[in-house]
């Protein structure tokens, strides 16, 4: 892939600065523009097209969320990291499928996470041909996280946190099943008072013990099934 290219979006100068010099030590990617306003970053994205923009939220005449909103309608490929000193939009960011969201102050390693998975997004609507895919918001620490349902193999909830299994990586959160369920699409059920499993990917079922193992493509860990949930998930998986 050549360098995918990057505007920028803020009314600070500082913080400008400090984005063009974390940036300029990756190879794979190229600022083509900063602008300071929302107008200006319609009118940007629109002639030169740019692959992802940092976006802060809180600028002059036309905030950066309003902006992105007219920028995905027309281009939806457009990848979005939202930077902001708080965390109130975090739910709109999800809402206009951004690839992350980082709350002031930036940091370094923070930034380069957010760029990867915006890289990492681009390239998967190019080998499959898809729009962005649905994503399950999270918030850890000081920072929101984007996780494409894609993604996810299975939810398990231990005595003191919830595990979310991804492809790459494991996130640690405080959520409960019951509301992340909420936000979750069909592919996903309840297969355990502990556990919500992606039916898309369950290869296999065995017996073990008084309840069954669930195995899944391409992911080694397992979850569970409850006996009572057996049946619901057998015949949701045929569908």
């Amino acid at each position: 892939m050549s360098d995918l290219k990057i505007v920028i979006a803020e009314d600070d100068p500082s913080l400008r600065k400090l984005l063009k010099h974390f940036i300029k030590h990756l190879v794979k990617y190229e600022i083509i523009g900063e602008v300071c306003n929302g107008e200006e970053l319609i009118e940007f994205v629109t002639t030169k097209k740019p692959e992802i923009a940092l976006v802060d939220i809180g600028m002059p005449e036309l905030n950066g969320m309003e902006a992105i909103k007219s920028c995905k309608m027309l281009f939806p490929g457009l990848q979005v990291i939202f930077i902001t000193g708080n965390e109130e939009y975090a739910v709109r960011a999800f809402d206009v499928g951004a690839a992350d969201y980082i709350v002031k102050p930036v940091e370094r390693a923070r930034l380069y996470t957010a760029l990867q998975r915006a890289s990492e997004r681009l390239k998967a609507n190019k080998d499959t041909g898809k729009k962005d895919s649905k994503n399950l918001l999270i918030k850890q620490y000081n920072h929101m996280t984007f996780i494409p349902f894609d993604d996810i193999f299975f939810i398990e909830r231990t005595e003191r946190k919830t595990v979310i299994h991804t492809r790459n990586q494991q996130f640690e959160i405080n959520d409960s099943l019951t509301n992340l369920l909420k936000v979750l699409d069909s592919r996903f059920m309840v297969s355990h008072r502990s556990y919500i499993i992606n039916l898309s990917y369950l290869s296999r079922v065995e017996a073990y013990g008084n309840m069954y193992k669930a195995y899944f493509n391409g992911y080694d860990e397992t979850a569970r099934i409850a006996k009572q949930k057996l049946p619901e998930i057998q015949l949701n998986k045929s569908v």
